[in-house]
């Protein structure tokens, strides 16, 4: 697995961002995914996947999913809400 891409503070522009440009395109994508882990000491890693009508990751043909993992040291007021305490956001 790649080294995590380091940030100071993750934003919901910069996901939607990530998401609109660079969905892509192989027809199986359908939505986004974020996935992170709160409450750890070092901040928030987030996972952040193209997932298909299932929810299931869509892979790369190298077997790897498209996406990208990032540590993030906080989450703006955005994300935190959405989050609401849960790991999973899902974009439609």
């Amino acid at each position: 697995m790649p080294r995590p891409l380091q940030l100071k503070k993750l934003t919901f522009d910069e996901v939607v961002r990530y998401f609109v440009e660079e969905r892509p395109d192989v027809p199986q994508v359908h939505h986004g995914a974020l996935l992170t882990r709160q409450g750890l000491s070092y901040g928030f890693p987030c996972l952040q996947l193209f997932v298909d009508r299932d929810n299931h990751p869509c892979l790369r043909p190298s077997g790897e999913p498209y996406g990208r993992f990032m540590v993030a040291r906080e989450l703006d007021g955005e994300l935190l809400g959405m989050f609401g305490g849960r790991e999973l956001i899902i974009f439609e």
